[in-house]
């Protein structure tokens, strides 16, 4: 709307009821309608949240970022689990936890609620006595009370505040398992960004090979020692390794992008990682491993938190059939003359007993019982995810180790190849072609094996977190929320 259009309205309406001389009625309609009115242009809205946005970002970046250190896995991690949206929603819906359990214990609390008023009458209220009219108030009367409610017998306010106690524990678990995953992200997208650039290390050493190589092969035709399509292999083997390093660079471009994201640091921040930290292995049996995880895992804690909160909402429901019951206090004041007293003091006791309300709570009931049936399910069907989880991440631990075995034996026996190729080639034993043949096969076998070491970390991280632990950097353990009377966190190192 425009604002021109918006004051033509104001000043109409204002004119109006003033002519009408209802100007005390307009004024909260003209308000209201000013402030229904008020807006911003929605490109400054977007222009005001980008600057934000910057600022927010630029305070984020660590110093060592700043001054362009590397930064360890354990660094990257705690920046994560500072900065991340995911983990900051994840404690603001733990807040809000806590919040609502201090709502559900005020229901314990009395209640006292107070009321002052002054009524005026334009006429005097009269009643008639025959040919005798005698006044029944004052023309002007004060009336104040103030009234003390406390609950004597209310069965249902104590499951309330179990569930939003509850709740709390769900939040504490839930903000555990979001930064489990944080930190397992944030592990994986580290050991990636390691791998593509010691990647990058060998793809620019075999391009300068294959440059000596050209320059060398481009000396031989010259002098007639080569044929043209010799020439030309040599110049396809360069330019393959050209375009390798400029897509594995690429890669690491796009690899720090989604790293930062993590990081919550904007994604073309210029990071810089140290080497990559070995992860602890596991010396563990599968039995073991997959008992570890049916106890700490936030996943199976999680869904016994929904049986007992199902067995909550049972006691719940039963309590629609019981009588509610309080005790009242309440004392009045009126500056009546007419009033024989001018205060009184009103106790009593209440209570409200539902006797029929349809189907509604037998309903209830039944619902609460069929979702403690289903909480026992769903977390029968965790238990099994679980288990099968752990087995199947220790068989890709077993399989990346023995990929990793072959990729080292690979590179060694590839790495000897080149060797005596080398030799007999400046003998003149064999061709070019057989040379640049065994360099392609000894750059390849280097890759693998960079992969290799990297897919083993990475299969050994996420066995960890299917544990139920996570590896954050130096240590692997597990840190449960605790919410103390004091809202103070303990961790369990393991």
């Amino acid at each position: 709307m425009n604002h021109k259009k918006e004051e033509n309205m104001i000043v109409y309406f204002f004119n109006f009821f003033k002519s009408k001389g209802y100007i005390l009625f307009a004024l909260p309609l003209i308000f209201s309608l000013s402030f229904s009115c008020v807006h911003k242009n929605p490109e400054i809205v977007r222009d005001e949240s980008i600057s934000a946005l910057q600022k927010e970002l630029e305070e984020r970046v660590p110093e060592k970022v700043k001054s362009e250190q590397e930064l360890t896995l354990d660094e990257c991690i705690q920046i994560a689990l500072q900065n991340n949206a995911q983990v900051k929603i994840a404690e603001i819906e733990r807040k809000i936890a806590r919040l609502e359990k201090n709502i559900a214990f005020s229901n314990f609390l009395p209640q006292v609620t107070s009321d002052f008023q002054v009524m005026s009458y334009d006429r005097l209220p009269m009643v008639s006595m025959g040919f005798i009219s005698t006044s029944m108030q004052d023309k002007t009367t004060r009336i104040a009370d103030a009234q003390l409610q406390m609950p004597i017998f209310a069965p249902a306010t104590w499951f309330i505040y179990d569930l939003r106690q509850k709740g709390v524990d769900v939040s504490n678990l839930v903000k555990d398992y979001t930064c489990q995953m944080i930190a397992l992200q944030t592990t994986a997208l580290f050991f990636q960004l390691s791998a593509l650039e010691n990647m990058e290390k060998s793809l620019q050493s075999q391009l300068d090979a294959a440059n000596k190589l050209v320059e060398q092969m481009n000396n031989y035709y010259d002098e007639g020692l080569i044929t043209q399509s010799q020439k030309e292999q040599t110049i396809l083997l360069k330019q393959s390794k050209e375009r390798d390093l400029s897509q594995c660079r690429d890669e690491i471009v796009s690899t720090k992008a989604q790293l930062n994201t993590v990081l919550g640091l904007s994604p073309i921040e210029k990071i810089k990682i140290a080497e990559d930290t070995p992860v602890p292995t596991i010396d563990k049996s599968l039995e073991d491993l997959i008992l570890g995880a049916l106890k700490s895992h936030p996943q199976i804690l999680l869904a016994d938190q929904k049986v007992l909160v199902s067995e909550d909402e049972i006691r719940l429901a039963i309590t629609n059939f019981l009588p509610v019951i309080g005790g009242f206090s309440q004392w009045q004041y009126t500056s009546s003359t007419k009033s024989l007293y001018s205060q009184s003091v009103v106790s009593g006791l209440q209570g409200v007993l539902t006797l029929f309300t349809g189907f509604a709570n037998i309903n209830q009931y039944k619902i609460a019982r069929a979702n403690r049936s289903k909480a026992f399910l769903e977390r029968e069907d965790t238990s099994l995810s679980l288990m099968s989880g752990v087995v199947r991440a220790k068989s890709n631990w077993e399989k990346a180790k023995e990929d990793l075995k072959l990729a080292e034996q690979s590179f060694t026996y590839y790495k000897e190849k080149f060797r005596e190729a080398n030799e007999k080639w400046n003998e003149g034993m064999i061709t070019e072609a057989d040379i640049v043949s065994v360099q392609a096969e000894l750059g390849s076998a280097e890759i693998n094996l960079i992969n290799a070491r990297i897919q083993e970390q990475v299969a050994l991280a996420s066995l960890w977190n299917s544990t139920g632990k996570t590896y954050m950097g130096n240590s692997i353990y597990y840190e449960p929320t605790k919410d103390t009377n004091n809202n103070k966190e303990k961790s369990a190192n393991d």
